[in-house]
């Protein structure tokens, strides 16, 4: 430690009015803690935060199995001392830095390390998974892909660095977003904690939307995933042109309630603690058009894909070529939201081709022709995407598209007829709420009649706790 030749406060203002960039999640391995060195980093410690910084180190030591982590504020950033065996198994103490390049000399390199940091972060995992079934890290791709979108804010100066601690945390790693998301930028960061009251009627609604999204999850998801794998066994034994067919649709339907139901569930979450979190999903296979369908379905990545990428790549003269280019790497990156598996890529491929289709001359007639009509495509176009999805790399699709136009097998088994009949509830209630009818009927009932909404929803919620419970017992 060596004290300031200038008065600390102004030094410690213009620092936080200085900031270029923030780096987070570097990290060192070290055994040893009498000596940390961090080269060419000017880090500034005062008294009382260098003794709290040589307390933590000296608590991590006597102690490892009773701490944790903590932080420590410093002119440039935060220090995080992390019990390395309580956390990941292993020996010693890892020390993640966030630095803050106040002077703007190296914040090119120092935005290229924290984004290639993020993104290598991912790959390794996503991969390690797919080769030696290493689980994933809870909320990785949505801490990493939330994390690049603020350093490119910070980088390009459209956003303030958040000073504080406890909202960066939340913004960064909130628990209800962490397995589904929604993806959240700093600019669409509407409060925090520290400056929320407690709200009843706020936590009601975040509870009853929290529910619903339980429900989605529970009631629908969960068994439609059940006849997924039945109908995925019976297409291995002998496959069927209704069993291909219903087996791309309940994926489909599978996918959607999963994603929304966990996203309703973060979203209610983040109100009972003052959070506003943005909507992920609105009715994307009532889509107009493929385009519309993209709009729909996980917004928030799919927005902050448009935003990071697209909006960066544009140029003032707009080509025909890169709208198919721009198109194509969207796409592609949204499949990669997934996972890194080449059916998720092809899956955005597929999409992308589409896009650049309507955007060339099918959405004209798509906007001509009757509205049910437009969506039967997109319904049609975007339900068999998900073959793509369920392919297994050894077989390929090919066998399944041949079953879904009848060549050279039958038109259904006894077991695909067995499947279909023990799962007509949730095949008929999931494709109702595939769509906006009920939606649309709560908004009418509670505009014209709000005391008989109000009951309604009471009802629906005894209802649903009782078909959860019952579920999950």
């Amino acid at each position: 430690y060596q004290a300031p030749k200038h008065n600390q406060k102004q030094d410690e203002n213009k620092a936080l009015k200085n900031t270029y960039l923030s780096l987070s999640l570097v990290f060192r391995y070290i055994d040893d803690l009498d000596l940390v060195a961090i080269p060419d980093i000017d880090i500034y410690l005062s008294p009382s935060k260098a003794q709290m910084f040589l307390h933590c180190i000296r608590k991590f030591r006597e102690n490892p199995d009773k701490y944790k982590n903590i932080g420590v504020p410093t002119n440039k950033g935060i220090i995080y001392i992390a019990n390395g065996e309580k956390m990941y198994g292993k020996k010693g103490t890892f020390i993640v830095i966030n630095i803050i390049d106040e002077n703007g000399k190296k914040k090119r390199f120092v935005f290229t390390l924290a984004v290639t940091i993020n993104i290598l972060m991912m790959i390794f995992f996503s991969v390690m998974n797919q080769i030696s079934g290493l689980e994933l890290p809870l909320g990785v791709m949505v801490i990493s892909f939330t994390a690049i979108g603020y350093f490119v804010d910070i980088y390009k100066g459209e956003s303030e660095y958040i000073h504080s601690f406890p909202d960066f945390a939340v913004f960064l790693g909130f628990f209800g977003k962490l397995f589904r998301g929604p993806l959240v930028r700093v600019g669409q960061r509407k409060s925090g904690p520290s400056a929320e009251r407690f709200s009843l009627r706020e936590t009601g609604k975040g509870l009853y939307l929290f529910l619903r999204g339980l429900a989605k999850y529970v009631l629908l998801a969960l068994p439609l995933s059940q006849m997924y794998g039945d109908l995925s066994g019976a297409a291995i034994r002998e496959i069927s042109v209704v069993g291909a067919w219903m087996k791309t649709v309940t994926l489909g339907m599978m996918m959607f309630y999963d994603l929304s139901g966990f996203c309703d569930m973060a979203r209610g979450l983040g109100r009972c603690f003052g959070i506003e979190l943005p909507k992920n999903f609105y009715f994307p296979f009532q889509s107009p058009s493929v385009t519309d369908f993209l709009d729909r379905f996980n917004m928030t990545v799919t927005e902050f894909f448009r935003h990071y990428v697209y909006d960066n790549l544009r140029t003032k003269k707009d080509s025909a070529i890169q709208f198919v280019v721009d198109t194509l790497l969207i796409c592609m990156l949204c499949g990669v939201w997934f996972g890194v598996r080449m059916n998720y890529v092809a899956w955005g491929l597929y999409i992308a081709v589409f896009i650049i289709i309507e955007g060339a001359f099918l959405r004209k007639a798509l906007l001509k022709i009757p509205r049910i009509f437009a969506r039967i495509y997109t319904f049609c176009i975007t339900m068999l995407s998900m073959t793509i999805i369920s392919t297994e790399e050894r077989v390929g699709i090919l066998p399944t598209l041949k079953a879904m136009i009848g060549l050279d097998t039958v038109a259904i088994t006894d077991e695909v007829s067995y499947i279909i009949s023990q799962n007509v509830l949730v095949l008929v209630i999931g494709m109702f709420f595939l769509t906006s009818a009920f939606s649309t009927l709560i908004r009418f009932i509670s505009k014209k009649a709000p005391p008989v909404y109000n009951i309604f929803a009471v009802a629906e919620t005894a209802v649903l706790l009782v078909l959860i419970t019952g579920e999950l017992i």
